[in-house]
């Protein structure tokens, strides 16, 4: 049976906002000239599809999906004798922006493990509580939509990457282990990158890919965050204990990171959270 909901229009603008939602349990061609007017998200449960867009043939199997943008011309059809698809369309004021903070601008296939079933079940849950008919604001759709998009960016793969879910996992181990030897001023990446058996230059390839900079810049950004928690709370220590405390070697070198990762002094910062500089 198509299972099929349409969302009420909200009496207010919302930053993520549900237009319809669905299940076709026999998915027939589509073909839009013109595109469709909102953010489409099409996936398959069962059989496979094939989309055309932008010159390109995109072949979509079981556990896989793509976010097609707003008015752009696109065709589906179904490959296997059986394609079972489900769908989301919305829109929203900030639609735009939060897509290509995720995505990138072009439409791109994103598909999961096998073992992986959170993406669809999230879908499933955002069914129920449209046929439900107890979200006429259209706000707990609206923050079930976003942890959605979040799921495909954290468990979606895309090319031939693993997801972000399982490339975190590779590193938990030293993820953990940083967090208990971080005030250690010896610390460097030798050490770091011995935690994984892995290369120094492989360490840094790891940490750009998820966090967008090198092993050793995260484990600064570790040390600035473990001082913006001990500067209100411990007005008994000095900025310069607190500076050794979390692993630089001089006060001045502290203050002068954390004034250029943070904009404004260790001294500034603890006066602006109450605490008195001793």
């Amino acid at each position: 049976m198509h299972r099929r909901a349409v969302f009420p229009t909200p009496s207010e603008s919302l930053p993520l906002q549900m237009e319809t939602i669905g299940i076709n349990p026999e998915q027939e061609v589509i073909h839009r000239p013109v595109g469709y007017p909102y953010f489409h998200w099409l996936q398959t449960l069962e059989g496979e599809g094939e989309l055309h867009v932008q010159s390109l043939i995109i072949k979509l199997p079981e556990r896989s999906g793509i976010l097609l943008q707003p008015h752009i011309q696109h065709l589906y059809q179904a490959k296997s004798p059986l394609w079972r698809t489900a769908y989301i369309t919305f829109t929203g004021t900030l639609a735009s922006t939060l897509t290509k903070d995720l995505y990138g601008p072009s439409s791109e296939k994103i598909h999961w493990d096998r073992s992986d079933s959170e993406i669809t079940q999230q879908l499933e849950r955002i069914l129920k509580l449209a046929e439900s008919g107890t979200d006429a604001s259209g706000w707990k759709s609206s923050a079930e939509l976003y942890r959605f998009l979040t799921l495909l960016k954290t468990n979606g793969r895309r090319n031939h990457l693993p997801s972000m879910s399982r490339r975190l996992e590779r590193i938990q181990h030293l993820l953990d282990w940083l967090e208990k030897e971080y005030a250690n001023p010896d610390l460097g990446l030798a050490q770091m990158a011995e935690q994984l058996n892995i290369g120094e230059r492989q360490l840094n390839e790891r940490f750009r890919e998820l966090f967008g900079q090198t092993a050793y810049a995260y484990l600064i950004q570790l040390r600035l965050r473990k001082a913006k928690v001990w500067l209100p709370s411990r007005p008994d220590l000095t900025v310069r204990q607190i500076g050794e405390a979390v692993g630089f070697r001089d006060a001045s070198h502290f203050t002068a990171t954390f004034r250029q990762k943070e904009g404004l002094t260790p001294e500034k910062y603890r006066r602006l959270h109450g605490a008195s500089a001793l």
